[in-house]
């Protein structure tokens, strides 16, 4: 399941946290948000921790699409029916910025990223969304950034006969991006360790813990996707899963840009003789059953680009916000700063957080930016759809994933698989490893306590509630969780529970 930008990628190894450590700024998670805001914060001439629980980049980021753009994803003009026409404008102005900046430090840094600019193509084949296109060349254009309308373009084999060009935007490899940056980072002065989960993070005295060391900073960032533990903006978010595939030398090559075809539900990009199909989306935890999403893709890009040779499969998480902006800034406390709902805008949306967390570590506050992207805002108009449709889907799972049975054995779990089984009344997470060797698990979340269900795709046990992760023997992958399922038995104690 890796990318195929890490798949390509051989980055420095970084050796985890040790001992006792002072800094002026700890920060949690190495992707792209957390490597340019500790460029940020070191350019300003400040210590920088940053601490990553896995590997530089093999997160999110290196699972991104690798697209940066100025736009976002669901559309300007949905944006632009819950914000006013300026602060659309600056959110525009903020994201062209952040793609300039990060063509700008691949330059200065001599990053190898495969950074390239190139056109943004928005398109549909499906007459019916010639309005669409029309009110978003309209939202655009009182934005500030213009979008030309295309009487034809050809995608493949497909004709998209309604479209958008914006140029000046830009494609990259994100596990290079990453992976360059950190050393660039590395060399001058920031520490950066792998391998190193936070445990614990206490904000009062400035403190973030892990296994084997600690770090005391005044300023903590959790560049962690969603925050650590529990956080009101997880109440205000929807966790997906988007999948994307990549195909060796397609019959019909693809020209150099980026394509969204919005009736067809993909983005699809070249790279280095390789078409890269993304979409497929659902609730982390929820696939609707039944429904291969690699496979749709596949068989789109057989379909379209004559594609046949396919060698990565993958999927990225993304957090949606209720009211179409990301929260940046401060939380509860006002040394833990955070930056989280960036839908699948990630890579310019953690740019864009960089920058203002910057801001505010320097003491300004004061930028309208800063205000309007505060993840204490209060927007209960705009936010009232998303906040009802993510926490009835809480609720739901919370209370029908208990009522709902599981297996009736401990042998019903094949080798290599998962499955929740129900034993006298009580459910647990059982996963069988190829060997044959059985873990146990509490199927409980740790973070607010919903059942997890089994991902058979990536072998993994994912929360429906607020998109927590574990590895399939119950480590924890991906927070807001911070410690892993609870192991109950293993090997014959599990065959003992399940006999009795």
């Amino acid at each position: 399941m890796d990318s195929l930008w890490i798949d390509r990628t051989s980055g420095m190894a970084h050796s985890p946290l040790s001992g006792d450590v002072e800094a002026d700024v700890v920060i949690i998670g190495a992707g792209i948000t957390g490597l340019m805001c500790a460029l940020q914060a070191s350019a300003s001439g400040r210590r920088v921790v940053v601490l990553e629980a896995a590997e530089v980049g093999g997160a999110n980021t290196g699972r991104s699409t690798g697209n940066l753009y100025a736009t976002v994803s669901g559309g300007l003009a949905k944006l632009r029916e819950k914000w006013s026409a300026e602060q659309v404008q600056a959110v525009v102005a903020a994201r062209l910025a952040a793609v300039r900046h990060i063509a700008a430090v691949c330059e200065r840094m001599e990053l190898a990223a495969d950074l390239v600019l190139c056109p943004m193509h928005i398109g549909a084949s499906d007459p019916e969304w010639e309005e669409w296109i029309e009110r978003e060349r309209a939202a655009c254009a009182e934005a500030g950034l213009h979008a030309e309308r295309e009487a034809s373009l050809q995608v493949g084999r497909r004709a998209v006969t309604t479209a958008l060009r914006i140029d000046d935007q830009a494609q990259c490899n994100p596990h290079r991006l990453a992976t360059g940056l950190a050393l660039a980072l590395r060399q001058a002065g920031v520490c950066i360790h792998a391998s190193s989960p936070v445990t614990m993070v206490d904000a009062n005295p400035g403190c973030v813990q892990t296994a084997l060391g600690r770090v005391r900073a005044p300023w903590i960032v959790m560049a962690t996707h969603s925050p650590l533990g529990f956080n009101l903006v997880q109440a205000e978010m929807k966790p997906l899963r988007e999948y994307a595939v990549s195909a060796r030398d397609p019959e019909v090559s693809l020209s150099a840009g980026i394509h969204w075809l919005k009736d067809a539900g993909r983005s699809v990009r070249s790279y280095g003789g390789r078409l890269v199909v993304v979409g497929g989306k659902h609730v982390t935890g929820a696939p609707e059953p039944g429904i291969d999403y690699p496979g749709q893709l596949q068989a789109f890009a057989r379909e379209v680009f004559g594609a046949s040779d396919f060698d990565h499969v993958w999927s990225a998480q993304q957090f949606e916000s209720a009211d179409g902006l990301p929260y940046i800034g401060r939380s509860a406390h006002d040394n833990v700063l955070i930056a989280t709902g960036f839908g699948a805008d990630g890579l310019v949306w953690g740019t864009v957080a960089a920058q203002l967390l910057g801001e505010l570590i320097d003491g300004r506050d004061e930028s309208d930016l800063v205000q309007l992207l505060r993840p204490r805002r209060f927007t209960p108009v705009k936010s009232a759809r998303g906040w009802a449709s993510e926490n009835a889907s809480v609720v739901r799972h919370f209370v029908g994933d208990r009522l709902r049975r599981g297996e009736a054995r401990f042998s019903d779990v094949p080798a290599g698989s998962g499955r929740i089984v129900e034993i006298e009344g009580s459910k647990y997470a059982v996963y069988r490893n190829d060997a044959g060797r059985v873990h146990v698990l509490s199927p409980v979340c740790p973070h607010l306590k919903c059942l997890v269900a089994w991902n058979a795709l990536e072998s993994t046990w994912d929360c429906p509630c607020h998109g927590s992760r574990f590895h399939a023997d119950g480590r924890v992958l991906e927070g807001p969780a911070a410690s892993g399922l609870d192991c109950v038995s293993r090997d014959g104690e599990a065959e003992v529970l399940a006999s009795g």
